[in-house]
């Protein structure tokens, strides 16, 4: 990608994500994302469908830089849950933000998704096991990120529930 072009969508980012931490995403207006970015409309638009599409990108970037930030770190540890926490909780104000305006659903389902493809199985059952764990980390992650009384301590209390259904090893190292 062009050097400008992501300059240009790292303001227009930074602006929505400023935005979003004082109002909904339903009271957010592109003219004021691009005051903010110092950019016009039309900028907008050629890198962007509408504040949906720019909130649908912002949420598939956080979740691929989670998944590769835990790619790189399964090389030198087993505990992959525990790695993608810290991550988590070192970017809890995005992840935060991010859950708090996506109405879809749209942050739960790639986190899923991307859980789901560490456990890539041919059995039906191990696959229903993989399932219902992702949609508990998911469901956990969600409290902890929506509610400011959560602790991380809540977080570490999943790796064991996980191991005690000796799940497929993908998952279990998750």
């Amino acid at each position: 990608m062009d050097r400008r072009v992501r300059k240009t969508q790292t303001a227009i980012q930074t602006a929505f994500f400023q935005l979003l931490k004082k109002q909904d995403i339903e009271r957010v207006k592109v003219s004021e994302i691009c005051e903010l970015a110092d950019i016009n409309r039309g900028t907008f638009y050629l890198n962007y469908l509408d504040k949906y599409d720019l909130l649908e990108k912002m949420i598939q970037q956080s979740i691929q830089e989670l998944v590769t930030y835990c790619q790189t770190e399964t090389a030198e540890t087993d505990n992959l849950l525990i790695k993608t926490f810290q991550f988590i909780v070192e970017n809890q104000e995005t992840y935060r933000m991010l859950i708090a305006s996506d109405k879809q659903g749209l942050f739960t389902d790639y986190l899923k998704q991307h859980i789901l493809t560490f456990t890539a199985t041919n059995d039906q059952a191990q696959t229903t096991e993989a399932i219902f764990i992702a949609n508990g980390i998911v469901g956990v992650l969600n409290h902890y990120l929506s509610s400011r009384e959560a602790s991380i301590e809540s977080l570490y209390e999943i790796k064991p529930i996980i191991e005690r259904f000796q799940l497929p090893s993908n998952l279990a190292k998750y």
